[in-house]
């Protein structure tokens, strides 16, 4: 299933360095595939795989959003790290692609808090 964490302010996107910084710091076994994407609505794409699960993920280009296609675990636990990317004045929502759950994102939530905003649904 596909996943987005998305902020609505547009003038405060993650910047596509600060992203793959952090990935090559905080999920080193991530593979970065596109550095600056080929579509127009992506920029960074990557994929991670930890024991048997697996993640693809991407930025859009206006840095607001990413959208993870992983079981929702793992998905969870990639919006908590993106939330430490975003300022903590801005609204995270955490959802799913066709927008059946949302909920906001805070510091110091756990990957439990997150999938339970999926199973709130």
């Amino acid at each position: 299933m596909t996943y987005l964490a998305v902020f609505e302010d547009k003038s405060r996107g993650v910047r596509r360095a600060d992203l793959i910084a952090a990935l090559e710091r905080d999920w080193p076994t991530a593979v970065i595939l596109e550095r600056q994407g080929s579509q127009k609505s992506r920029d960074v794409v990557w994929s991670y795989t930890n024991d048997s699960q697996e993640l693809e993920g991407y930025s859009h280009v206006d840095g607001t959003c990413i959208y993870l296609d992983s079981p929702l675990a793992l998905a969870a636990r990639f919006t908590l790290w993106y939330r430490g990317l975003v300022p903590a004045e801005i609204d995270l929502v955490f959802c799913d692609d066709g927008y059946s759950f949302d909920g906001s994102i805070e510091a110091g939530m756990s990957v439990d808090d997150v999938i339970a905003i999926a199973a709130d649904s």
